[in-house]
């Protein structure tokens, strides 16, 4: 029953923005073939793979990190991570991938307050994020049109301020799950925060 309600969170996941997850993936090697591309990764192609692709099942990311020893974060470094009170899930890893380092943090809790307003049919439900942080050697300029890519459609905010970041964010979805991207950075245009947020029933 778990495999099979994962299954059609993950084919739910895949339409709500109109792109399956195999055609960018494939895009995007075909874009990062050269060694250069391969020390220096899109991070959008990154997030794709670790988030994007996982949020619904996150025993599939626990299981890369594994595979992949990523390194652990504390108790201390967690806490950026964390949006609301006692949640479920909160883990987070430091991630090397090719010359670049990310930080990847992942939490499930049930909806907030906000979110049970705005979706009341999914007031009893639960709420997966994960985000990839990014160094300051990334450029928004190149990662931000990578983002409007996999989201596929209009973002309905771009650049709203939040905070030391400019906040630009996707929504899509259907009756049974609702799915935003969000893509921050800071005015510099130089590193920022990537993010999917999976509200289910």
């Amino acid at each position: 029953m778990l495999v099979e309600k994962l299954a059609l969170a993950r084919r739910a996941l895949m339409f709500a923005f109109g792109l399956s997850f195999t055609t960018f993936s494939h895009a995007q090697t075909a874009l990062s073939g050269s060694t250069d591309a391969d020390a220096n990764p899109d991070p959008v192609f990154v997030f794709n793979r670790i988030c994007y692709a996982q949020v619904h099942d996150f025993s599939a990311i626990r299981e890369m990190s594994a595979k992949l020893a990523w390194r652990s974060m504390g108790a201390t470094d967690l806490k950026a991570f964390q949006s609301v009170d006692n949640p479920t899930a909160l883990e987070g890893w430091d991630v090397q991938v090719g010359e670049r380092l990310f930080r990847v943090g992942i939490q499930k809790s049930g909806l907030t307050d906000a979110q049970k307003k705005t979706f009341p049919d999914f007031a009893g439900g639960t709420a997966s994020t994960c985000s990839i942080v990014l160094d300051d050697q990334q450029d928004a300029a190149e990662f931000m049109p990578n983002m409007q890519r996999l989201a596929g459609k209009e973002p309905i905010s771009k650049d709203v301020s939040e905070g030391l970041l400019n906040a630009t964010t996707w929504a899509g979805g259907n009756d049974d799950i609702k799915v935003f991207l969000v893509a921050k950075a800071p005015p510099t245009g130089n590193g920022g925060l990537l993010n999917v947020t999976l509200l289910q029933k």
